[in-house]
């Protein structure tokens, strides 16, 4: 995709044309359709750098370069220059000059890409930045989604758990809507933005089993306890019995329902083992979708033909 952005920070970096693209590419990955023969001359390589912890991000990137037959390397920033000072752009442009193509990058400040929107040192892709987005889980998200109902017009996904603080609800509300679905969004009172900044198609709710009963797919978050004060704890502490999903209470309600979660699952806390052990469960299958819709999104940066990366010409003497 010629017109694919160099730097992907935030759903809205992408209009619904390129979406469906990487959706088409995705799938042809996964049905093993589609061999990447790119490389043949040069291959690209491909950096991940994360400045905060992670496992299934992290190593479903680092398996989709190399299914890519791209050149993978994982920059340490714990041992880098960053430590000594250097900023973040002059990082960046020491790995464009070394020869690397793309850098996946996360980060527990939110926003911090946003200073390359103008003139990306090298090609980003966001791996979770802060409390404010992550893309490319949400858009694993609607992959799977769609394999589960190919028309997701009119169906309606509640999103159970620390809506303030995930960074991926904030890119599903904002992707989900594109394809006509409904999102509530459901937890402790402190747990939810308010109600008037919630966008057009966005609900709010502090009602587990009336959410429940109006959904056709529930979306469970992990608690991030390291985000709240300790205040909060005794709220977290007893989670379960009041906005918890279990099988027992699916099963009570009648409502045989995927459950979706972006891991990692806490069981006993936003989930129980029985849930996480039925065929209810998607976690296992979001996982698996994480490389197909990961190398697609790789490729479409790769290919995207902008000349605009790199070192910028200074003032001239």
């Amino acid at each position: 995709m010629n017109s694919f952005p160099s730097l992907l920070e935030s759903i809205q970096d992408l209009n619904k044309i390129q979406i469906d693209g990487l959706l088409s590419l995705s799938s042809k990955f996964k049905q093993r359709e589609s061999e990447s023969n790119l490389f043949t001359y040069k291959r690209p390589i491909i950096a991940t750098s994360f400045l905060e912890n992670s496992t299934r991000t992290k190593h479903s990137f680092a398996i989709a370069i190399q299914k890519l037959g791209a050149m993978y390397i994982d920059f340490n920033a714990e041992t880098s220059s960053l430590k000594k000072g250097e900023s973040l752009e002059e990082t960046f442009l020491t790995l464009f000059n070394q020869g690397v193509n793309i850098c996946i990058f996360r980060s527990s400040v939110s926003f911090q890409l946003s200073q390359f929107r103008e003139m990306p040192p090298i090609k980003i892709i966001n791996g979770g930045d802060g409390i404010n987005e992550h893309p490319t889980q949400a858009l694993l998200d609607l992959f799977t989604l769609l394999e589960l109902s190919p028309n997701l017009e009119g169906k309606t996904l509640a999103i159970f758990g620390d809506n303030v603080h995930s960074r991926v609800g904030h890119s599903l509300i904002k992707l989900l809507p594109l394809y006509g679905m409904k999102i509530i969004l459901c937890g402790p009172h402190h747990f939810l933005p308010q109600k008037q900044d919630l966008p057009f198609g966005v609900e709010w709710s502090d009602n587990r089993d009336e959410t429940i009963a109006k959904s056709d797919f529930l979306y469970l978050l992990r608690i991030q306890k390291e985000r709240h004060d300790e205040k909060l704890h005794d709220a977290i502490d007893n989670y379960h019995e009041t906005f918890g999903i279990s099988l027992d209470l699916l099963k009570k309600m009648n409502k045989r329902i995927p459950v979706l979660h972006p891991g990692p699952a806490n069981i006993g806390v936003e989930l129980d083992q029985a849930l996480i052990k039925s065929n209810l469960y998607k976690g296992y299958e979001q996982v698996q979708n994480s490389i197909p819709v990961r190398m697609a999104i790789i490729q479409s940066m790769l290919v995207n033909n902008d000349k605009n990366i790199g070192n910028v010409n200074g003032e001239k003497f």
